[in-house]
């Protein structure tokens, strides 16, 4: 069974985390595991309360495909920082490490972003952060999300976007499928029913 991990902090995000998670763990082999600081509750700016599977300690003892930092308040914080031991187990198991929001901020401030086309709010901000740490500016790209070998990274409004190159990236569907998804939210249902039955025309005419 494939293990794909979202670090979640304080007052994080909640729904930067929903597609993709919800996505991810209807998938056969996969299963979602929520990672935080200390295994007691947690909560998410929506109100919600979330009991980690596994502390950050914990966490680093494990295998996993994938770890995915979710946006909130908390990544400026010491909290964060606590995090550091997770992030350089996925570089060297070669996990996808994906990044949303101001948890792009934080991968900024650890030198990761220096040498791979990367996003995130806004590249001042990221550059006044992350300091001399970060020297990645000519790779950055006022984007929704990017996908740059394993690393993923996404601004606070590109959640589908950044949900599609998890998707991809971890090829647990097919590539066909995923765009049909990422379409079905984006678009909404109607047009996305409709953009089918156009590309199902051009298909038989083809």
């Amino acid at each position: 069974m494939t293990e794909v991990f979202f670090v979640l902090l304080e007052d994080y995000a909640d729904w930067e985390a929903a597609s993709i998670a919800a996505e991810l763990n209807q998938q056969e082999g996969v299963t979602v595991k929520t990672v935080s600081n200390e295994k007691q509750a947690i909560h998410s700016m929506g109100g919600f309360s979330t009991l980690p599977d596994y502390t950050l300690a914990e966490a680093c003892q494990k295998e996993f495909a994938a770890l995915i930092l979710i946006g909130g308040k908390s990544w400026r914080t010491d909290k964060a920082k606590e995090v550091d031991a997770l992030v350089a187990k996925a570089e060297q198991q070669g996990a996808v490490i994906a990044a949303i929001c101001d948890a792009t901020v934080y991968l900024g401030s650890l030198g990761l972003l220096n040498d791979h086309k990367h996003t995130s709010n806004q590249l001042q901000d990221l550059q006044d952060y992350a300091g001399t740490r970060y020297t990645g500016g000519n790779h950055y790209l006022e984007v929704q999300a990017i996908r740059a070998n394993n690393l993923i990274t996404a601004n606070g409004t590109g959640h589908l976007e950044f949900a599609r190159e998890i998707l991809l990236a971890l090829q647990v569907m097919p590539e066909k499928e995923v765009e049909q998804w990422y379409n079905f939210y984006k678009l909404g249902y109607y047009e996305a029913i409709k953009q089918e039955l156009r590309n199902a025309g051009e298909d038989h005419v083809g």
